[in-house]
C-alpha cells in the first residue's frame, strides 16, 4: 500500500465529512510499463459528499482509475427507516486504484 496515496486519501475524506469504514490493499499487479496498485474502500456519506469526493479524486495529480462502486442500500434499510433524514447517508464501496509508471531505463 502506498503511503502518500493513503495519507492524501484520508485528507480528502476529512475535508468532506466522509466517514472511512474500510480500506483494503490488493495485491499490485505488474501491467509492463505501469504498476497498479488496487484497493477497495468502503466510506460513508450522501450522494453529494459522494460527487465531490469523487471530483477530487480526479484532480489528484497521482494517476487513479475507478473501476466501479457500488451503493450499498440494502431493501431492508430502505423498509426500516421511517425517515428520510436516516437515508440520506449511503454506505459506497469503490474498487480503485493508483498507477505508477515504469522509467524505462538507459539502453547500454
Amino acid at each position: 500500500a502506498s503511503l502518500p496515496f493513503l495519507n492524501s486519501l484520508t485528507d480528502i475524506l476529512d475535508d468532506l465529512d466522509i466517514q472511512l469504514l474500510g480500506i483494503k490493499p490488493r495485491e499490485r499487479e505488474n501491467k509492463g510499463n505501469y504498476y497498479k496498485s488496487p484497493y477497495v474502500i468502503t466510506v460513508e456519506c450522501t450522494y453529494d459528499e459522494f460527487g465531490k469526493f469523487l471530483a477530487e479524486i480526479e484532480r489528484s495529480p497521482r494517476l487513479i482509475t475507478l473501476n466501479e462502486y457500488e451503493v450499498k442500500n440494502g431493501i431492508e434499510r430502505v423498509k426500516t427507516n421511517v425517515s428520510e433524514d436516516n437515508l440520506l447517508e449511503q454506505v459506497f464501496e469503490l474498487n480503485l486504484a493508483t498507477i505508477t509508471l515504469v522509467k524505462s531505463r538507459p539502453r547500454v
